[in-house]
């Protein structure tokens, strides 16, 4: 028994008692105004629509501005609706929107805020909390936003004018001795025309200036797809710098594959790492081009998360088991240990073009890159933006 129902209880046995009038009537329109305030207060939450209005992806740092658009849509006025909106501590610009406001019946309001993502993450907008009451404080009803909104924030992109790999470029297009096609971009010398030769491919000026025909020679090349292989086995990494050594891998990998794909160059994605939002462990996706596979990708990386998934050296090849022959393979690793590099050599006896990126520091990486020479590949220790830098090439 609640105090209301105790106070009805006690002035109607008064009322009996004493054979008051005024305290039946008090009785009466205190029980009436009781049930009228319950049963309209009770019918108010079902007949909220409230929704957000916002841009569910964001890049690092840019502000999202947030509209919570709420309606009324009963012919019973609300007096008063609280909403009380919850943030991640890595989207809130400050505290949490908290407002009072009063609706009439079938109006429709908007509530305004900016939310900033800090890291990059798939986060939960809500649950935004309800609370609503009547005039006398009679009764309360709570409730909840029943459908879920989440934003998206990708993961930092450092751009990168040229990324200097010698002959292990890992931007897709490497010099072949085997004629696929000519490239047009690497003019190599000029020769005298033959029949059949493409008209394009003459050289009008050297014609002109050595009285003969003369057209470009051009080098061959082959296009090669790259697959970046990022390894976000919890156990592999140091238990002191799993956190900032899989957050830089996955700022490698995204930075990487912006560049790629600005190089027009095809560009896949795989990694042994969890996705909240399907709940894959393991999963590949295959190599594309162009603008829209790069925003596909970015998404999948501000959403995988560090977890105790299959071993790498393990995952790997059977990941790998579908590339056509030379792929460039990236493996972005923590350490480099034995394992992966037996690993990477099996890819090199396939025919692939694997490439060891280490993200932890070692103290004794001049010898594991050595030893990723002898078995045919190149290592890159990079723990940081400064080793990141030393990639770049000036053009």
């Amino acid at each position: 028994m609640n105090d209301m129902t105790l106070l009805f209880v006690i002035l109607l046995v008064i009322a009996i008692l004493l054979r008051l009038d005024f305290v039946f009537y008090l009785v009466y329109v205190g029980v009436g105004t009781y049930a009228l305030a319950r049963w309209w207060t009770a019918r108010n939450l079902p007949h909220l629509n409230v929704r957000r209005i916002y841009t569910d992806h964001a890049f690092l740092g840019q502000t999202v501005p947030v509209s919570i658009e709420i309606e009324n849509a009963s012919w019973w006025p609300i007096p008063w609706l609280r909403i009380d909106e919850t943030l991640s501590s890595n989207l809130s610009t400050g505290s949490p929107l908290r407002q009072v406001l009063s609706l009439r019946p079938r109006e429709k309001t908007s509530l305004h805020y900016e939310i900033v993502g800090r890291q990059r993450g798939f986060y939960d907008l809500g649950p935004a909390l309800l609370t609503t009451g009547d005039l006398f404080g009679f009764a309360e009803a709570q409730g909840r936003v029943a459908r879920p909104d989440h934003l998206t924030v990708y993961p930092r992109v450092i751009p990168l004018a040229k990324v200097d790999l010698k002959s292990r470029s890992p931007y897709g297009t490497v010099k072949s001795q085997e004629r696929i096609f000519a490239d047009p971009a690497r003019v190599s010398g000029k020769r005298d025309y033959q029949p059949g030769d493409p008209l394009h491919d003459i050289d009008w000026k050297s014609s002109a200036h050595g009285a003969r025909l003369q057209v470009k020679k051009y080098d061959p090349a082959v296009s090669l797809t790259t697959v970046i292989f990022l390894d976000l086995n919890k156990p592999e990494y140091g238990t002191q710098l799993s956190y900032q050594a899989s957050e830089w891998g996955i700022e490698i990998a995204a930075s990487l594959a912006n560049y790629l794909i600005t190089q027009r160059q095809s560009v896949g994605l795989a990694s042994n790492g969890s996705d909240p939002l399907t709940g894959a462990q393991q999963w590949v996706i295959p190599a594309r081009g162009g603008r829209v596979h790069l925003m596909k990708l970015l998404e999948w990386l501000a959403r995988v998360q560090l977890a105790d998934t299959s071993p790498f050296s393990e995952w790997l090849p059977r990941a790998a088991m579908d590339l056509a022959w030379g792929t460039t393979v990236i493996v972005i690793h923590p350490s480099g240990d034995d394992a992966t590099c037996r690993t990477l050599h099996g890819l090199v006896r396939a025919g692939l073009n694997p490439i060891l990126i280490v993200t932890e520091p070692q103290y004794q990486f001049g010898v594991l890159r050595e030893r990723a020479r002898r078995l045919g590949f190149p290592a890159h220790l990079m723990t940081d933006e400064r080793d990141l830098k030393r990639w770049k090439v000036t053009r």
